[in-house]
């Protein structure tokens, strides 16, 4: 009877929250424009009615206010062609895949033993990946609702970023709402994989899974400044948004890894942003390694994850079973901190093809559906045996430590246009932030004077 309670009530909110999610796909009264350079948004301001609400400096896009009530898909459109201006379009609207299809958590019996010993824990090798790698000094960002930071299995990981949703420094996943508690239960997945990663929590969805492009866009650029090396996006759009492309391309220059959520609609699409080339796009699996019956797939799925039966934390102390995309996509984010953790000099790309590579093919599992479930279903430990551990001073990266080799190689960069390191702080020796002679200097003193030892970053 308690169960056939709990269904009723999540039908019942599937169809309020199913009218809510699909009333408008935009913000009304905003656009969201790049100008081409030497363009000046005073001009666009004057010339369109418009006002300049915010600017993100570090990508040269503005947010814009138009007169209440315009029809904003055709004044982007019309903005467009300005020859001031790259791309204008509306700031689209972004939802958790949760909300979309409807899912709801259930809370009956569910106790933290079953998070602890979950099947997923043993069919992505987490037990054997943390003898390697725990997640230490690695940050996490949590884009999403916010979390439950007094949650006993997460109140000692989590710091708070900023809450866009409030224009508030604490970033809390707030009770009452269809979404609540989907920002915590990411943060417990992840706390799951990487127990010694710092999660930052930046909230920019309300409680019903909503919330804009743009403010996406600003806590995937903060993050970035804040030293978070992974960032968890679980949310979906149909249509790519300027700013957060942008953003997205803002981490991956500063190698920062973007994960994303394939979505829940059950077809073959392309959702933004997991189908970004600079995110690591995320499909669910069930307990047999087969697609999930709500899960997307397609040619833009780079791996598959754990997304049925998820046990996570939740709000106040209690856990909950929940089935998601959203929730696979922190299986492949918490891998992300335990390859950096490993590794704190290695690339971005590395750590995607580390991913990727040590992946388990799932198609005898999933006849027909060959090609759209990316690389297969991550391998934690695989993964880590891939990725070459990070030794300081290793510069030629041939895992035999400093040596004389790592001199040659250095003078030979520095001064002989040879090749590049594979891993630019290991060339940092003295830690000063720059790659010069005094780098040098200190490597000869280190290898044939007894002088200190090296201290890359």
């Amino acid at each position: 009877m308690k169960r056939a309670i709990i269904l009723l009530l999540v039908l019942i909110a599937g169809f309020i929250f199913g009218d809510k999610i699909h009333a408008q796909d935009y913000v009304p009264d905003q656009l969201v424009c790049q100008l081409n350079p030497g363009g000046n948004i005073y001009d666009i301001d004057s010339a369109y009615n418009t006002v300049t609400l915010y600017y993100l400096t570090s990508l040269d896009i503005y947010l814009l206010q138009t007169e209440p009530g315009a029809d904003v898909p055709t004044l982007a459109a019309q903005i467009a062609t300005d020859p001031d201006v790259f791309l204008c379009e509306p700031n689209y609207i972004f939802d958790t895949p949760e909300g979309v299809q409807s899912s709801q958590p259930f809370l009956d019996n569910v106790v933290s033993n079953d998070f602890q010993t979950q099947p997923a824990v043993a069919s992505v090798q987490i037990p054997t990946a943390q003898t390697i790698a725990t997640g230490t000094g690695v940050k996490v960002a949590v884009v999403d609702v916010g979390i439950n930071m007094s949650h006993p299995q997460l109140s000692t990981m989590v710091t708070s970023g900023f809450d866009f949703v409030s224009n508030d420094s604490i970033a809390a996943d707030e009770p009452g709402g269809l979404a609540s508690g989907h920002g915590t239960f990411i943060a417990g997945v992840i706390s799951l994989v990487a127990p010694d990663a710092e999660l930052v929590s930046y909230r920019v969805l309300d409680t019903t899974g909503r919330g804009n492009g743009f403010t996406v866009a600003e806590a995937v650029i903060q993050a970035v400044q804040h030293g978070c090396k992974v960032i968890n996006l679980s949310m979906v759009m149909d249509n790519p948004h300027v700013a957060l492309d942008a953003a997205i391309e803002y981490a991956r220059d500063n190698n920062v890894m973007v994960v994303a959520a394939a979505g829940n609609d059950s077809l073959e699409t392309d959702k933004f942003p997991f189908r970004d080339s600079y995110t690591l796009g995320v499909a669910a699996v069930d307990s047999n390694n087969v697609l999930a019956d709500f899960s997307n797939f397609g040619g833009k799925v780079d791996v598959c994850a754990p997304g049925t039966h998820i046990f996570g934390t939740f709000l106040d102390t209690t856990y909950a079973r929940w089935d998601g995309t959203s929730f696979a996509t922190p299986f492949v984010a918490g891998q992300a901190a335990l390859l950096y953790a490993k590794n704190p000099g290695a690339d971005w790309s590395d750590i995607r093809e580390a991913i990727m590579l040590s992946a388990v093919n799932i198609d005898a599992q999933n006849p027909g559906m060959e090609g759209n479930l990316g690389a297969g279903l991550i391998d934690l430990a695989a993964a880590l045996n891939l990725l070459s551990p990070y030794i300081c001073g290793d510069v030629n990266n041939d895992q035999l430590g400093p040596d004389i080799a790592d001199i040659v190689f250095t003078v030979d960069y520095m001064f002989g246009g040879g090749p590049t390191p594979a891993v630019m702080n290991s060339i940092d020796v003295d830690a000063s932030g720059f790659i010069d002679v005094g780098d040098l200097v200190y490597f000869v003193e280190f290898s044939f004077h007894s002088g200190p030892n090296l201290n890359c970053p």
